[in-house]
This record gives C-alpha cells, sequence and structure tokens, in this order.
C-alpha cells in the first residue's frame, strides 16, 4: 500500500493494476453525501481496493469505462463485504454500493 498521496487534498484511494498497488487517497475516510460509496469506512474503501487486486490476481480482465467497470465495481464491492474483519455496517455498505453500481449499469445510456 502506497501511503504518500493521503494528505494531498482531492487525492483518491484507488487500485492501480500496472503497479498491482493500492494508494491511500484522501477521500479514504467517509464524506460528504448519503451513498454507500461516501459513507464508506476506511476499512471497507481498503477492503474494496484489496478485492480489486485479488480479483486481478485471479486473472479478472478489468474494464476500465462504462458501461462494464459498473459491473466490475459491483463485483468487488461483493467480494469485500465477504471478508471476515468487515463489520455488519460495512457488510451493508459493501452491498449496496454493489448494488447502485449495477443500478448505473443498468440505466447507462450506450451500447452494452
Amino acid at each position: 500500500m502506497d501511503c504518500n498521496e493521503a494528505h494531498v487534498h482531492g487525492s483518491r484511494t484507488r487500485f492501480v493494476q500496472g503497479s498491482n498497488s493500492v494508494f491511500l487517497g484522501a477521500d479514504a475516510y467517509p464524506g460528504e453525501g448519503t451513498s454507500a460509496n461516501a459513507r464508506m469506512s476506511l476499512l471497507a474503501a481498503l477492503a474494496h481496493e484489496l478485492a480489486h487486486a485479488e480479483r486481478l490476481a485471479a486473472g479478472y480482465d478489468r474494464p476500465f469505462a462504462p458501461p462494464g467497470n459498473y459491473v466490475d465495481e459491483a463485483e468487488t464491492s461483493l467480494r469485500a463485504s465477504f471478508y471476515s474483519a468487515i463489520s455488519p455496517r460495512d457488510r451493508a455498505d459493501l452491498v449496496e454500493d454493489a448494488r447502485d453500481r449495477l443500478v448505473d449499469w443498468l440505466s447507462f445510456e450506450g451500447d452494452k
């Protein structure tokens, strides 16, 4: 895990496939808004990014643009929701995040 950007305003927590690394950004803590993604705890956010790394190791070819990335993000949140260290509240947020991503996929205006 790379924490060098955690203090930089506007930096994003993310998994970078090319370097197989998780970057901790300033947005790792719950933020403004009522969406599951906005209120996710630090542990839930990091679990989601770890799930990206595990999916890559398992051979999943990750799409980076809509609509495919919506399904990838949903599957990743669902995978993270099964980690034993996740609290019931974090599990619910991860599952709700997955649902929100699938709603985005269903409502995408373009070729699927």
